[in-house]
Parts: structure tokens; sequence; C-alpha cells
């Protein structure tokens, strides 16, 4: 009965251990991400959820959420392009760039949808 006790106690303690060293290798490996490059993917991440929350047949107040997808994504694939351009030679920041490629697909996709909104009545 001890030895059980003992047992959790030492798996606690490594599960303790173990969690503590991977939230710091985490933060570790984004402060060696370049700032640029962080910039870009907090703006992605933020234009693909204003975009999605996006509705133009909603009330007047959805059209502030217009503005700031118009001033922060309307450049979003020079910018991503910019990036791989000039992180093509790390692996690891290309192959993360590249899931930024459907944000681009998604903001096409918004600018569509803005031609084809009925008026509301």
């Amino acid at each position: 009965m001890k030895n059980k006790y003992t047992f959790r106690i030492i798996l606690m303690v490594l599960f303790t251990l173990n969690s503590s060293l991977l939230f710091a290798a985490d933060k570790v490996i984004l402060e060696k991400i370049p700032q640029d490059l962080q910039d870009f993917f907090e703006t992605a991440e933020a234009c693909e959820g204003w975009i999605s929350n996006f509705d133009p047949r909603l009330d007047k107040t959805t059209y502030s959420i217009e503005g700031v997808i118009k001033e922060n994504c309307s450049d979003i694939e020079t910018e991503l392009s910019t990036m791989k351009t000039k992180y093509k030679n790390n692996k690891d920041y290309s192959a993360r760039l590249t899931v930024y490629d459907d944000t681009i697909i998604i903001y096409d996709e918004y600018k569509r949808s803005l031609h084809h909104v009925e008026p509301q009545q």
C-alpha cells in the first residue's frame, strides 16, 4: 500500500516537471522567432478571426469590423509573399508560413462575398 502512494507521488512530480519543461520550451521557441515573423503570424490569425466574425447582413455595427479588415488585411497576400521570400532558407519558418496560404483563400472569399450581398430592406 505504501508503495502505491509513493509511486503516485513520483508520477505527479514527474508530470509537473515535464509540464514545466514543455511550457519553458514553447516560450524559448517563440522568443527565437524574429519579431517581423511573429507580427505577421499575429496579424494573419487576427484577420482570420475578424473575417469569420463578419456578416454584412447584420446591423450597421458590423461595419466597424469591415474597416478593421480593410485596414489590417488588405496587404496580407503581399506580406505573406515577403515573409516566404525572406525566410525561404529556414525550413521551420517556411513550413509555418505555408499554413497561412489558407488565410489568403479566406480573405479572397471574404472580398468576393462583399460583391454578392443583398441590400437590407
